[in-house]
């Protein structure tokens, strides 16, 4: 086959590949699938670096690299390569060997044996015998011979293929590299943009001088067009503008001929010397056997001379080494490693042969080979990320765990897949009876869509045994798991007992050894990565199912970026962005579902940020607007002379308005102090990011007017650069001169001041300069008729809401009290700061109380009760940092210990992947050990394979066990109920606080602890359980001395004593320690089933609707009857039971206190810690319930259920069950409504499900959940029409109703008609009505025999008659689409018009409609549409929609200003195709299908596009 038989389908050229100076026809692969040649591509490629496909029409967008960047056929490519080296082999090839058989004459001697042996019989005997077995050997050997050479010939092919494919694999991944190298020296080019940049600033000026010219050509044009415009511009401005001439020689254009100097040379000895070192064929021995490497001086292209012995005369080139006479006669595959050096940007390829037989160093490459591929991370590590990646996502576990596969090495994956498939659809790879399988081995499964894939064995089960074997025969297997290798997930395989190998080999095949060892050479694809420096928002629980459900949402299937941290073991520690913005790591703490590990946080980012905003000059009068007003000192003005904000904000809306800018800007994870856009009041606004309420909210400051929101990241959207022109035009300001009259502003004042200044003119003028992160002093005056009005702050002080500062300094001038009080002696010595610990301070394992016991600052880590919150003090948070870092360094490489581990032992705990002081508890017989944190204060459940025996030196706690002084539990027990202990760990746990200890020497210790609320003020959280009605003050008694000698302790504490300051402080009275007394044991019988109503149609109310789909349903008889059981049940308990310790396994029927503090009868279904989940049996709910609600007692036995279960019949679900969605669209149709249920049958036993059929408004309700596609049709059912059972037709009295004098219904009025051109009218006078773009218009024609009507009224008239009596129609209360209506213009007056759909559903509703007499859209709200009535409905539509044949979009068009809704039409277009509709029209038809068509002339007999055409701003069509 030759190269010419592959040719392109385009042009019928042949593929060809680059060669010496040749540049080649390579085929390149589109994105649809279609194959092109390299110069076909070149044709076809456009400006806009895009290339349609000629077939298909699809575009394919094209990078930098150009055609050359494009994919190319790898099959195409390997067929001419074949060709070509078959060509080559065949020119080469000597004659082949041909045996012949050389018969010479019959001499003398042989005719004189046969004359004698005529004469002896026995001697021509045994020569015939001897001839006959000579001509048997003679054809053995020819035939051995035949054999041999045969065998030769394609063995030395076979090899010869081998080796010359394995060289062109290697020479492909060197080009890989020189690839690499050459996007390094692409990205050093930046520097030469530095060069150039005074021409790219000559050039923003040219722009700016162009879009100042055709802005002042826009307003003339208007100017001209409405001369009344002049009054709002100025047009000396605008005709300076236009006049002013363009200096040429003001422009520097010297940047033309700048040269950068720069040069990219190419050191030939260095790449002829490393290309012999890196590109060798060697033996087993690592001899090079055969190396030869040409390269022509002075050229780019290498040529290379690498050429194998030849099988005709075994010789080989004259600088090739001999081959060795010792060789296998079995040759291995070829195992290639690349390794790369960033710092050098040198590269290796290594080409070795690999022995079938052991060798001492084979399986430590094999255990290095994976450190070959990543040795960038050998070296030490730094914070930074050291490599970037892109890679795909296979197998999620966890944040902590996942694993991907490089896109890089996605060609590899599938050549390794074409292997293993090859391999497997041979017998070879069958098992056989005498086959093992043991644990660790490699095999091929089965996979999808016919792939076979490798893994590992990891467990192993034997038939009939029942623990996992490490070996066993392949007939003998029952069960397996399998670890995929390339993948990272593992999966367990069944094998039936009746199988046999026959069904093993249908999912399972065995490599053999030339097979294992050419899989040993390829390394595992799958990853394992870990995200780095982030644990679990809940240590306790450790990773949830939502943390993994949003990793697995947001990576997907897509190629994400990674980013390099560096390895711990076998796993990279790395972070993922799907986009430059959006970092995983940083999107799972945002999402409140992980968090940054202590004390490390977050890295801080470095967006871009507002420019402050400008402060007026210094006793200047300037005229502004009060935006925002918080108090007289804090508030924010807005300067009224800035009209270049107008002209941002307008931009600011058309720029966020569109219809795909909520997609294009959206933000996933915003930081704090990030600029961005949001939406305030319908419009939208700068804004920055000053906090983080939780909950996915941000709290966010409007930085153009003051004032602060808490809103949705869903409402932010990502700010373009272009908008940080503008400086913050909120300029934050207090009043000077005047000062509240207490310490803060009263309501009364700042109210006061907001009716004053908001939203008004007023008049600014500045009294100093101060920093931009403080308030501005300003004085403010009102804005009267002559220009001079009264200041704000005396309007205060005159109304006695304020005091000026003057006044203020004489009361604070008063002459000082000079007595001197000095501080108690306990108080200095506590106030004394403790010193810095040095840089060189020794690892202190355990916490030692500071000597400030006063407001020190903590982090809760736990909490079980009042009495009980381990806290830890955030100053150790280093010393906590160094000991989780000598733990991770001892332990994180060690091996799990044989050891007896018994409670009360320290160890070092594996605690979801971060290493932790532990003490164990207990240790079960499974191996798992129950252990505390020792600096955190849960318990964890972990196996023994994850404790570490610690050493004494750091044994040790940094907690800090803490009860809330002053406190007792309310109610009058001696301790704290379940619901203060839930309230208080659901408040605490995790938060950040300020503690003051009490008396540091009791056990826990006696803390006072304050937290920030939402004001950022910090309280007492001992008083916030008071107010919460869940403790009581301690009750102090009174000591003898303070009761009998009072001015002796008012004495003492005036006069200070040594021996009282010594002695230690008196201890409060600890509360006493929670006791739990044992449970009580009580049995409850369950109520009675419910009564079922008989089968058919009933009308029943959906009352609940369980998570698992169940529908609970009451009669009209079970409503009733539940009313007065309600009252019934307050009689039998009217006082709150006492409080008892309940043992609930035998609890079945119970009484229930619910929200609205009634009594209901519910049923137990679980025990949750201290709620008990009950089920209401006479409503269905489910709920959660603290236990103190609960009383297991049974109310009303005689009375059944009321609630009775349903389910739906003839559908199963998608799934095991209802998925969560579909029960929350049943709730959505359901609850609170009575609805018609026909039952189907009833079930045998009373209390399970009753099958029914749900009508919904006329529709079945399985039909509305198969259309969802939540469940489907059940098959056993032969028709779906079986048991969709019709709602019953209403049972109606015959009432005799008189109707007369009732106002008539309004007739349903259809669509509008649509004026018809007839065929035979060929062209018409017309006038354009509506343009929306330049080639599509509403077109009015003026032709009165095409609109003529047979009414005597036309179209206008109506219109005026009914714009008379608008009132008398009413309003429009249907809004179907192209529904028929009046609706009101701007100009007060009523037209036709129709329904397009709803343009607002929220905070009003709003229609988009179109008047259909004129073609324009507008937005309405529903009080401005009207009915339609009956005489304006039969006249057609006057304004009819046609497209403009003859032009289309200009393919180049350097207009900036866009269309928003056509963007392919540039504004300028726009506005010039106005222009030209303007006069006298002619209207040609050209086609009536798909769409109207016509061709415009003017009055000229022109076409009107034509100067369109003309300017650049079209194309002809």
């Amino acid at each position: 086959m030759s190269e010419s038989a592959v040719a392109c389908k385009i042009c019928g050229s042949s593929y060809t590949l680059p060669e010496d100076e040749a540049v080649g026809n390579l085929p390149h692969v589109l994105l649809c699938g279609h194959i092109c040649c390299s110069t076909c591509m070149r044709a076809l490629e456009s400006p806009q670096n895009v290339i349609t496909c000629p077939e298909c029409q699809m575009d394919t967008r094209i990078g930098e690299e150009g055609v050359d960047g494009l994919e190319v056929d790898s099959r195409i490519i390997g067929l001419i390569y074949t060709a070509r080296m078959n060509t080559k082999k065949g020119r080469h090839s000597g004659d082949s060997w041909k045996s012949h058989r050389l018969k010479s004459p019959p001499s003398s001697a042989a005719i004189h044996t046969q004359e004698n042996a005529e004469g002896r019989p026995d001697v021509v005997k045994v020569l015939d015998e001897a001839l006959g077995k000579a001509t048997e050997n003679l054809n053995q050997l020819d035939k051995i011979h035949k054999t041999l050479s045969g065998g030769i010939r394609a063995q030395l092919r076979e090899e010869r293929t081998r080796i010359i494919r394995e060289i062109d694999e290697a020479v492909d991944k060197s080009k890989i590299i020189l690839l690499k190298r050459r996007s390094m020296l692409m990205s050093k080019l930046s520097d030469v943009d530095l060069l150039f940049s005074d021409g790219q600033k000559e050039c923003k000026r040219i722009e700016e001088r162009i879009k100042e010219l055709q802005t002042a050509i826009q307003k003339a044009r208007h100017v001209r067009q409405v001369p009344s415009l002049e009054t709002y511009c100025n047009l000396d401005k605008i005709l300076e503008t236009l006049r002013f001439p363009v200096d040429v020689e003001s422009y520097d254009m010297s940047s033309m001929s700048l040269r950068s100097g720069l040069r990219c040379s190419l050191q030939m000895d260095s790449l002829v010397d490393s290309l012999r070192n890196c590109l060798k064929i060697t033996d087993n021995c690592d001899d090079c056997f055969l190396e030869e490497v040409t390269v022509e001086p002075f050229q780019h292209v290498l040529k290379s001379g690498v050429e194998v012995w030849d099988s005709s005369d075994q010789s080989v080139p004259a600088k090739a080494v001999s081959i060795p006479k010792k060789k296998s006669t079995r040759r291995q595959c070829f195992m290639e490693e690349i390794m790369e050096d960033t710092d050098t940007s040198s590269e290796i390829v290594e080409i070795a042969h690999r022995s079938p037989g052991p060798e001492p160093w084979h399986n430590e490459r094999l255990k290095s080979h994976r450190r070959h591929r990543r040795q960038h991370f050998e070296r030490p590590l730094t914070p930074q990320p050291k490599l970037v990646n892109y890679v795909m996502a296979t197998h999620i576990v966890n944040p902590g765990q996942f694993y991907v596969r490089y896109m890089m090495e996605q060609k590899s994956g599938q050549r390794l897949t074409q292997k293993v498939n090859k391999f497997c659809s041979g017998e070879s790879s069958l098992f056989t009876f005498s086959d093992e399988i043991k644990t660790g081995s490699m095999l091929f499964i089965f996979w999808k869509d016919d792939m076979w894939c490798r893994v590992t064995v990891t467990e192993l089960f034997q038939k009939e045994c029942f623990q996992s074997v490490t070996k066993c025969l392949a007939s003998e297997v029952s069960r397996l798991s399998v670890y995929f290798q390339d993948y990272g997930f593992s999966k367990g395989i069944s094998v039936p007992s009746d199988g046999g190998l026959s069904v093993l080999n249908e999912c399972l095949r065995r490599p053999d050894a030339s097979t294992l060892a050419d899989m040993n050479g390829w390394a595992p694809l799958a990853i394992k990565c870990s995200l780095k420096d982030i644990i679990p928002a809940d240590q306790v629980i450790g990773w949830s199912l939502e943390a993994s459900d949003e990793m697995r949402n947001l990576l997907g299937s897509e190629a994400v970026e990674m980013l390099v941290f560096g390895e711990d073991g076998d796993v990279l520690l790395v972070d993922l962005k799907k986009t430059s913005m959006v970092s995983l790591r940083e999107h799972l703490v945002f999402m409140e579902l992980a968090r940054f590990s202590s004390p490390i946080v977050a890295p801080r980012s470095t967006s871009l940020l507002f420019y402050p905003s400008v402060s007026p000059a210094l006793n200047v009068e300037v005229n502004a607007v009060v935006s925002h007003v918080n108090t007289p000192s804090d508030f924010y003005v807005q300067l009224v002379d800035n009209m270049e904000y107008l002209l941002l904000h307008s931009k600011l809306q058309d720029c966020y308005s569109r219809p795909n800018a909520s997609s294009e800007f959206q933000i996933y994870c915003p930081s704090l102090s990030q600029a961005c856009i949001a939406r305030y009041d319908q419009e939208w606004c700068r804004v920055q990011v000053i906090g983080f309420p939780g909950g996915r909210m941000v709290e966010v400051r409007y930085v153009d007017f003051g004032y602060r929101k808490t809103l949705s990241v869903k409402d932010l959207r990502q700010i373009k650069d272009e908008f940080f022109a503008l400086p913050e035009m909120a300029l934050w300001c207090s009043l000077n001169d005047v000062v509240s009259l207490q310490e803060t502003w009263s309501d009364e004042a700042s109210a006061m001041f907001k009716e004053l200044v908001e939203r008004k003119l007023i008049t600014v003028v500045a009294k100093k300069l101060v920093p931009g992160t403080t308030t501005v002093p300003v004085c403010l005056y009102e804005v009267g008729d002559d220009c001079t009005g009264a200041s704000i702050g005396e309007i205060l002080v005159s109304n006695g809401l304020a005091v000026s500062s003057q006044q203020a300094q004489i009361k604070d001038a008063q002459p000082l009290e000079m007595t001197v009080w000095d501080p108690p002696f306990e108080e200095e010595v506590l106030s004394v700061p403790a010193p810095p610990p040095p840089a060189s301070e020794e690892l202190k394992p355990s916490l030692i109380l500071p000597t400030c016991l006063k407001d020190i600052k903590v982090r809760v880590t736990h909490v079980t009760s009042p009495g009980n919150i381990c806290v830890q003090l955030l100053q150790f948070d280093s010393q906590l940092k160094r000991i989780h870092d000598t733990l991770k360094t001892l332990f994180s490489e060690s091996e799990p210990q044989e050891m007896l581990w018994e409670a009360e032992m320290f160890c070092a705990a594996n605690n979801t992947g971060v290493w932790e002081r532990g003490k164990v508890c207990s240790v079960s017989t499974n191996g798992v050990a129950e252990v505390l944190r020792c600096d955190f204060g849960n318990k964890v459940k972990l196996h023994v394979d994850n404790l570490r025996p610690l050493s004494p030196e750091l044994i040790g706690s940094f907690l800090l066990e803490c009860n809330l002084s002053d406190l007792r539990p309310a109610g009058g027990g001696s301790t704290w109920t379940a619901t203060a202990c839930d309230f208080i760990s659901h408040y605490l746990t995790g938060a950040m606080a300020i503690i003051t200890i009490k008396d540091p020497s009791a056990r826990p210790v006696l803390v006072a602890v304050f937290c920030s609320n939402r004001a950022g003020q910090n309280v007492s959280f001992a008083d916030f359980l008071i107010s919460e009605g869940l403790a009581l003050k301690e009750r102090k008694t009174a000591s003898i001395s303070e009761t009998v000698f009072p001015e002796e302790c008012v004495l003492s504490k005036k006069i200070p004593e040594p021996q009282r300051i010594m002695s230690p402080p008196q201890t409060p009275p600890t509360p006493t320690p929670r006791i739990n007394p044992l449970p009580e044991r009580v049995q409850t019988n369950s109520y009675l089933p419910p009564e079922l109503p008989p089968c058919g149609n009933t009308l029943m109310s959906i009352s609940a609707i369980s998570e698992q789909g169940v529908i609970y349903a009451m009669t009209y008889q079970a409503v009733c009857e539940f009313d007065r059981l309600r009252e019934r049940l307050q009689q039998h308990i009217k006082t709150l039971p006492r409080q008892k310790n309940y043992n609930w396994k035998g609890v079945l029927g119970c009484a229930v206190m619910g929200t609205d503090m009634f009594w209901y009868r519910g049923q137990v279904q679980e025990v949750i810690g201290g709620h008990v989940k009950v089920q209401y049996v006479d409503q269905g709910l489910v709920e959660s319930i603290p236990v103190c609600h609960v009383y297991p007692v049974v109310l009303c036995e005689d009375v059944p259920q009321l609630c009775v279960p349903c389910q739906i019949n003839g559908v199963i679900p998608i799934g095991k069950g209802w998925q969560w969605d579909a029960v929350v669209l049943m709730k959505e149709l359901l609850l609170g409504r009575s609805v018609n249920v026909h039952i189907m049958e009833h079930p045998e036993n009373t209390c399970a499900c009753v099958k029914v059929e749900i009508t919904v408004d006329g529709m079945a309700l399985s039909k509305i959940m198969v259309h969802h596609q939540y469940a489907t049709f059940d098959p056993a059912i032969s028709s779906q029409e079986d048991y969709v059972v019709k709602p019953p037709a209403p049972d109606l009295d015959d009432w005799d109703l008189n109707t007369q004098g009732l106002e008539e219904s309004q007739p349903v009025l259809g669509v509008y008609k649509e004026l018809q051109i007839p065929k035979a009218r060929k062209h018409f006078p017309a006038k354009v009505k509506h343009i929306r773009t330049p080639n599509e218009v509403f077109l009015c024609a003026i032709d009165k025999t095409l609109c003529r009507q047979e009414q005597e009224e036309s179209l206008e008239e109506a219109l005026e008659r009914v714009n008379e009596n608008i009132e008398n129609l009413s309003p429009l209360t249907d809004f179907p689409i192209d529904c028929p209506c009046l609706a009101e213009y701007r100009d007060g007056k009523y037209y036709r018009a129709k329904l397009l759909g709803f343009s607002e559903l929220t905070p009003s509703v709003k229609l988009l409609v179109r008047h259909v007499d004129f073609g324009s859209d507008d937005i309405l709200p529903t009080h401005k549409l009207r009915q339609l009535p009956a005489s304006l409905h039969h006249f057609p539509c006057a304004a009819i929609y046609v497209r403009l044949a003859g032009f289309k979009p200009a393919n180049v068009c350097l207009d900036l200003e866009r269309i928003p809704y056509r963007p392919e039409w540039s504004m300028r277009a726009m506005m010039e195709m106005i222009d030209l509709l303007n006069g006298e029209l002619t209207a040609v038809l050209t086609a009536n299908e798909p769409q109207l068509t016509v061709l415009l002339y003017n009055a000229k007999g022109t076409l009107v596009h034509t100067p369109l055409v003309e300017k650049g701003l079209a194309d002809y069509a």
